[in-house]
């Protein structure tokens, strides 16, 4: 609990001086009041003895305490509030790049997936920036409690004793039910992930779900989730509300202990109407920061409990670490060599001892069952995760020693699953390379067998393509994937089956515009379709995770292994 506390503290930092007015505000609007509560005292003395002078002169600096402390408590409630927004946005900004930094073995393992990150950046996050804004009542109502506290001593110190007797017992039951929410909250956020990543699925599948009559099945499980939802949450309100009503009926038992005792002073001539008022007034005033205390201090506990989910993802060493040599990527490199690779999930295998050489200028093909390592090969050289074992060279120079961002600066990606941003088309093609000219961006766009389907649509290149692209058709999209992987002019090309999705026709087109970007580029390609590598220069085929041949097309076939297998069963 410290630790997250003194995280969340440290996240504080850049707003000091916005913390240091709040602080003084609390200070102010503490004091005020409380000597508000104290001017009750004289005001009914004085009007009991029918003192209307004395009570005219009151009144002016009874409503300037007003004035302060109304002032002083909205700059400490909004600053407050402004705080808490900004550290909230903080920590977002920083879960959205710990997410683009994790590597892939984190996001294809995360447990409620992309639905559940998203949950995380959302839900948790606002259940701290709700907390967050109690931290004002934490300061400022301790301290209204004590000026008001330092008002019932100063008008009878014998009776203040006597009620602060209930104080032990409010602070264990406040131990009691903070122990609950931090043991309650982290389930019920749990379980908002599920729903969120339900919810998430619901949309994203939304073509299946409508073709399979999934719709009941998807409605079910959310409302099934919703429940043990509902029931967590039944108990952290529980555990938070209970605090109220026990406060408040304490609070009542001590008023009218206190109500019946001044009365019997009063009566004894050993205190005035005064005296009696102004210590119910002090007295009743001090229910509500306790209250506010509580609810403050229930809060953060829940705070504590989302705070340790967050850290623990933004402390995740699921990374790829940045190169300690930060060598340039070697522009001149004749070939990459995969020396004794393996890579595993967990305890699974999927890479063993691959050993692999693919000259400067290759095209080199991959070829396999599903899970047999193809893709897992490719993503080892852009580092979206490093080998178990083993090494990956240019030439003389480890991957690993190579800063990532030139790395990936001279790898283009083109992939089935093709992800275009909700933009212009324009702006998508020039994502390939932000610090080139945009101009060029027609040139790829016609390289790329694009230009053509562009032109017809209602805005051209300014026309925007929807949320992953979904305004467009499967190839027209490939094809401006393979505009974006020309726009980037990388040197090494990597076509993770890039046309696998698509029909005949579209094939056909979005062919012309991969043959155009391999031209002059080493290019590795993973397809299904034994036809679209034919004339690679090379040809690697996988089973479970090794090599078992390498060869050209014609010299596999002639060898009537696994290439050779594959083939039949494609043209059978």
């Amino acid at each position: 609990m410290v630790t997250e506390i003194k995280r969340l503290l440290s996240e504080a930092k850049p707003y000091k001086k916005t913390i240091v007015i709040v602080a003084v505000a609390g200070v102010i609007h503490a004091a005020a009041s409380a000597r508000m509560a104290l001017l009750i005292k004289p005001l009914f003395d004085n009007l009991a003895k029918a003192e209307f002078d004395l009570v005219l002169q009151l009144v002016p600096w009874a409503m300037l305490l007003a004035v302060i402390a109304g002032v002083a408590r909205y700059f400490h409630i909004y600053l407050m509030n402004y705080v808490a927004e900004c550290i909230t946005q903080a920590l977002r900004q920083k879960l959205q790049q710990k997410f683009m930094k994790l590597n892939l073995s984190f996001h294809n393992t995360y447990a409620t997936g992309s639905g559940g990150l998203i949950s995380l950046i959302l839900n948790d996050i606002g259940a701290i920036q709700d907390g967050l804004r109690m931290v004002a009542d934490i300061f400022l109502h301790p301290l209204l409690f004590i000026f008001l506290l330092g008002n019932l001593l100063i008008i009878d110190w014998k009776l203040t004793l006597a009620t602060m007797i209930l104080v032990p017992i409010i602070g264990a039951f406040l131990k009691s039910t903070s122990r609950s929410l931090r043991k309650y909250t982290p389930i019920g956020q749990t379980l908002l992930q599920k729903m969120t990543s339900t919810i998430k699925e619901s949309i994203d599948g939304v073509r299946i779900i409508q073709s399979f009559n999934l719709e009941k099945v998807m409605g079910n499980r959310l409302i099934n989730e919703s429940k043990e939802y509902l029931e967590t949450r039944k108990i952290v309100h529980a555990r938070t509300e209970i605090m109220g009503p026990v406060t408040e009926i304490l609070a009542s038992a001590i008023v009218m202990g206190v109500l019946l005792y001044e009365t019997w002073e009063v009566k004894a001539g050993r205190a005035t109407p005064g005296t009696f008022v102004g210590f119910i007034a002090s007295l009743l005033m001090l229910n509500a920061p306790i209250k506010k205390f509580q609810e403050s201090y229930v809060r953060i506990q829940s705070v504590v409990a989302v705070a340790k989910r967050i850290f623990h993802v933004l402390d995740d060493p699921n990374e790829v670490p940045e190169s300690i040599e930060n060598k340039p990527f070697p522009q001149q490199w004749n070939k990459i060599t995969y020396k004794n690779v393996s890579f595993s999930y967990g305890r699974e295998m999927i890479l063993k001892n691959v050993d692999l050489e693919i000259k400067r200028g290759e095209i080199v093909a991959l070829v396999g069952a599903s899970g047999s390592g193809k893709s897992t090969i490719v993503n080892l050289l852009e580092r979206f995760f490093d080998s178990t074992s083993g090494e990956i060279l240019f030439d003389d120079v480890n991957i690993r020693d190579i800063e990532l961002t030139e790395l990936r600066r001279n790898i283009a990606l083109v992939t089935q699953d093709v992800f275009l941003f909700s933009d212009t088309i324009e702006n998508n093609i020039g994502a390939g390379n932000l610090s080139r000219d945009k101009k060029d961006v027609v040139k790829m766009a016609t390289l790329a067998n694009a230009n053509d389907f562009i032109m017809k649509m209602p805005n051209g290149y300014q026309s925007r393509v929807g949320d992953r692209g979904n305004l467009l058709s499967g190839g027209e999209k490939q094809r401006v994937s393979i505009a974006r992987a020309m726009f980037k002019d990388a040197p090494l090309l990597i076509l993770d089956e890039a046309t696998s999705a698509l029909d005949t026709a579209s094939e056909i087109e979005v062919q012309k515009g991969l043959d155009h970007l391999m031209e002059g580029r080493t290019a590795l390609v993973i397809a299904h379709r034994l036809s679209t590598i034919q004339k690679a220069d090379k040809i690697v085929v996988l089973k479970g995770g090794q090599i078992v041949e390498i060869g050209t097309h014609h010299e596999l076939l002639k060898n009537e292994g696994e290439y050779h297998r594959f083939h039949s069963l494609q043209h059978s």
